[in-house]
């Protein structure tokens, strides 16, 4: 009879544990690493950077009528990193996401001819008995 889900996570732990890795459970924990934050110069307001950085453009060009780089400088350095870093939605993703939707939704002609060869009537009305 085959393992089953929870079963399997416990011998995994277990090993873990043996083999002094993780927390005292035998649980690999994954530490996700702090957002980087960046302060206004002008009025000293910290915003996250992020890939697009559109929360710093919009504080620079709304409140104080200046660019981004007057603002906050150095941060379009530092999204240029979190843009080139593969995972969600950096660039590494972008050839995945090419690659995902490659067939169209009617299908190809050779599909219908297929689908017609097999015998599917396509011509023939049903009438009234």
């Amino acid at each position: 009879m085959p393992e089953s889900n929870k079963a399997a996570k416990k011998r995994v732990q277990k090993a873990n544990r043996a083999a002094g890795i993780g927390d005292e459970t035998g649980r690999i924990v994954r530490v996700k690493e702090a957002a980087q934050m960046a302060r206004c110069t002008i009025c000293q307001l910290e915003l996250k950077i992020t890939k697009t950085n559109t929360e710093l453009k919009a504080h620079a060009e709304g409140k104080h009528g200046k660019t981004l780089d007057e603002c906050f400088p150095g941060a379009a350095a530092i999204a240029a990193e979190l843009a080139a870093k593969p995972g969600k939605g950096g660039a590494a993703a972008a050839p995945a996401a090419a690659k995902k939707g490659g067939k169209k939704k009617g299908g190809d002609i050779g599909d219908l001819d297929d689908l017609l060869a097999a015998g599917l009537n396509v011509g023939k009305k049903k009438g009234k008995k």
